[in-house]
């Protein structure tokens, strides 16, 4: 099964990729991660057609069965968690609109379930991520977050006892 992992943001909006793979000690093999880039010099609306296409046309090339989304935390700034919000939303249409399964996680149960505490650093989660999937360097920060996402799902429900 693979897993597509988002982390929201207005500039570049990571993505990571990840299969399940029963006999890989992580139970997860790297597949894809980057970022899709926004300008700020193009309208809003726009930017956020890009992030929905080019999110839309991962999925159809990869065939996730699940998407696993970071939610928006409280920025400091109210107008850009709002557009923030905005981003992740173009994701939930891209993911809704191809059918599927939606989960969302917090910035502090990734953080918790990556590196194991709430607190850690995005190079801590960085480094757990390049350590997990067994990669030779680390993702950008964006798409580390993604992967973290990623794998927060596959983490969060093997003990569960859902049929992922």
């Amino acid at each position: 099964m693979i897993i597509l992992g988002i982390d929201p943001g207005l500039l570049k909006t990571g993505y990571g990729i990840i299969e399940i793979k029963p006999l890989i000690k992580s139970g997860a093999s790297f597949v894809d991660c980057g970022f899709i880039a926004t300008s700020p010099a193009t309208s809003f609306p726009l930017r956020l057609k890009k992030i929905y296409d080019s999110l839309s046309s991962l999925i159809e090339e990869f065939q996730p069965a699940v998407v696993a989304i970071e939610d928006t935390y409280i920025a400091k700034n109210a107008q850009i968690a709002l557009k923030l919000g905005k981003a992740a939303g173009a994701a939930i249409v891209a993911a809704t609109n191809k059918k599927r399964r939606i989960f969302s996680f917090t910035p502090l149960q990734i953080k918790q379930n990556i590196v194991g505490k709430g607190n850690a650093s995005k190079e801590q989660v960085s480094f757990m991520v390049k350590q997990i999937l067994g990669l030779e360097k680390e993702p950008s920060p964006d798409a580390s977050d993604a992967l973290a996402t990623a794998l927060c799902y596959l983490s969060y429900y093997k003990g569960s006892g859902l049929n992922i």
